[in-house]
Parts: structure tokens; C-alpha cells; sequence
């Protein structure tokens, strides 16, 4: 299911009860995924590494708008190293490891890649609403 991570569902309801909320991420990273990788991030492969051999790309987000942050840079993991198939992306607070923060699946569904592809989001389509 897209949406808060686990961990961030968390670490919202104990603030609501006066526990200190975790210090924000230096940086936010996006990881790609074959299948859903679920609240608990227990779901679907992470497959960032078979595109990527550097792993997770660092994405920047700007200014709060209607409920919803985007990306403000290319999130560019560059020609594939690999052939995989993509259906969701997530945010973490690391480049390896770190905390599930969000999921989402891809606008278009799934996505095959082909070993030389380019992968990359474009500014805008990397987003987060919150009702």
C-alpha cells in the first residue's frame, strides 16, 4: 500500500503521545522496487542496485504546496547496469540501509529495464501528499 512507512507511522503516534518525534534525515535517498515493498519494507525486491551499482539516489524536495512535496532535481540513476523490472519506488533516510520513510508505485506501472537504459525521474514526478 503507498503511503507513511511503518517507521513513520511510528514515530508520528509517539509524538501525539510526548514522545520526542526523530531528528529529520540529512538527506532524503530513493530506492527502486520490484513488487511493493509494504509499510514494513518487508515486501517486494529492492532492485536499486541491479540499475545502480552506487545503490539509492539522493533526491531534494522543495516548499510544502497543497499538502504536497516533489522532487527539485533530476533523481538520475544513469544507464542501467542490469536488466530488472521496476513497479514501485520508496524514499529512505540513507543511501544504504536507513529508514523506510515512503512508497509509492510508478504513475505508468510497471517497467521494464533493459541493461543500458536510462533511469531517471524527472523534475516534479517524485511526489508526497498527505490528506
Amino acid at each position: 500500500m503507498p503511503g507513511k512507512s511503518t517507521f513513520l507511522e511510528n514515530a508520528i503516534l509517539n509524538y501525539i503521545k510526548g514522545t520526542a518525534f526523530p531528528a529529520a534525515p540529512a538527506k532524503v535517498y530513493v530506492g527502486l522496487f520490484n513488487g511493493d515493498p509494504t509499510d514494513s519494507g518487508a515486501g517486494g525486491t529492492e532492485v536499486t542496485t541491479t540499475v545502480r551499482a552506487a545503490g539509492r539516489v539522493e533526491a531534494a524536495f522543495g516548499a510544502v504546496a497543497n499538502r504536497t512535496i516533489s522532487n527539485t532535481n533530476i533523481v538520475d540513476f544513469g544507464n542501467s547496469g542490469g536488466t530488472t523490472n521496476i513497479t514501485h519506488f520508496a524514499l529512505f533516510s540513507a543511501q544504504a540501509g536507513g529508514n523506510l520513510l515512503y512508497t509509492a508505485p510508478l504513475t505508468g506501472g510497471t517497467q521494464t529495464i533493459n541493461t543500458t537504459n536510462p533511469v531517471s525521474f524527472p523534475v516534479g514526478s517524485v511526489s508526497v501528499t498527505e490528506d
